[in-house]
């Protein structure tokens, strides 16, 4: 019996240590065409500026590991030209986003989730479907969640 207790809690202390809440970066998959990253960075834009105020919101985007990713640089460039100041370390003050884009099927269909961290550690969740040329499929998922701002700082 005591043979099987200590492989068993080590097990458990083991497979804890795997579980993590909430976001821990972005993650950018192999891309689709320039113009479909374009548009579905514009539509990322649009859909956060209806959420915060571009003129009085300060961002910080949880980076890639492929910081290089052609999403990124459209989706900084976009929140820069709708008013949106980007700060390169994660604030109190700044909204903390981190993203997924990922082909979702053989189809050449794209998924982009935006997981958005306020100052006060709540935040939102928004996922979109998207085509294969970059174009919103109907509807928007968003969801409020309750985050701990460290997650997305990792």
């Amino acid at each position: 019996m005591r043979a099987l207790i200590f492989p068993l809690l080590l097990m458990v202390l083991l497979a804890s240590g795997c579980a993590v809440r909430g976001p821990v970066g972005s993650y950018c998959g192999p891309l689709p065409e320039g113009n479909a990253v374009s548009a579905i960075a514009v539509d990322a834009v649009d859909c956060l500026s209806t959420l915060y105020p571009p003129g009085h919101t300060s961002v910080h985007l949880v980076p890639a590991k492929n910081v290089d990713n052609g999403f990124a640089q459209t989706f900084e460039n976009g929140l820069r030209t709708k008013g949106f100041t980007l700060v390169p370390d994660a604030r109190a003050d700044a909204l903390a986003i981190a993203y997924t884009l990922d082909a979702m099927d053989e189809k050449s269909a794209w998924y982009l989730q935006l997981r958005i961290s306020d100052n006060e550690g709540s935040g939102k969740s928004i996922a979109r479907a998207y085509t294969s040329s970059g174009q919103p499929e109907a509807g928007q998922s968003r969801t409020e969640i309750t985050l701990k701002r460290s997650m997305l700082q990792k």
